[in-house]
This record gives C-alpha cells, sequence and structure tokens, in this order.
C-alpha cells in the first residue's frame, strides 16, 4: 500500500516524523515533527507535500 501524501496546512492525522518531498519526488527536508491535529507546515515549493517517515 503507498503512502498516504499530505499537503502543507491539512490536519496531521498521527503524531510522528514526516519528510517533505518536492512535486518531482525530490526529498526536500526530512524529521519534520508534526503532532496529531496540528497542521502541517507551509512551504515555498508549489506541488511539494508530506509522507511519514
Amino acid at each position: 500500500m503507498a503512502q498516504k501524501k499530505y499537503r502543507p496546512g491539512m490536519n496531521c492525522e498521527k503524531t510522528g516524523k514526516y519528510t517533505c518531498y518536492d512535486k518531482n519526488g525530490k526529498e526536500m527536508y526530512a524529521d519534520v515533527d508534526v503532532e496529531k491535529g496540528r497542521r502541517f507546515p507551509p512551504s515555498q515549493e508549489e506541488g511539494c507535500y508530506y509522507e511519514e517517515q
């Protein structure tokens, strides 16, 4: 099963560490801590997304 992708500003469903990827799937930054119920941080890159580590 593929990992769920989260967009910046979406509510986090599960506390954990996430990695941010650009629209081409290239890792931009890792170890982003997000708590359940909080929003994913914004990004300056268009089309980026987060995946749980």
